[in-house]
């Protein structure tokens, strides 16, 4: 399924800067705003709460941050009809 230009919300419906191409969507973690990859074809990363696409920031700021990895884990609800593009933390209970 190609998403190019789909608008993307995150859980709360909010718009989202994120770059849609191809099947892929490329947006900022929620948790630490490190860049994250999710691909809507089905058994890849984000496309469903078995297959998240997670973050492989630190959950800090800084450049000398060593802190723990960020770990959120994001699913894409592909809203085809509507071309809009809804992601979800699956870790944040909403």
């Amino acid at each position: 399924m190609r998403i190019t230009g789909f608008d993307v919300f995150d859980e709360n419906g909010d718009a989202l800067d994120a770059d849609t191409h191809g099947n892929n969507v490329a947006f900022s973690c929620f948790v630490c705003g490190h860049p994250v990859l999710a691909v809507c074809l089905d058994n890849q990363r984000g496309s469903d709460e078995d297959h998240p696409a997670n973050c492989k920031g630190k959950d800090c700021k800084g450049k000398d941050c060593k802190g723990k990895d960020c770990n959120a884990a994001y699913v894409l609800d592909v809203r085809e009809r509507m071309e809009k593009i809804y992601i979800f933390n699956v870790n944040s209970g909403t």
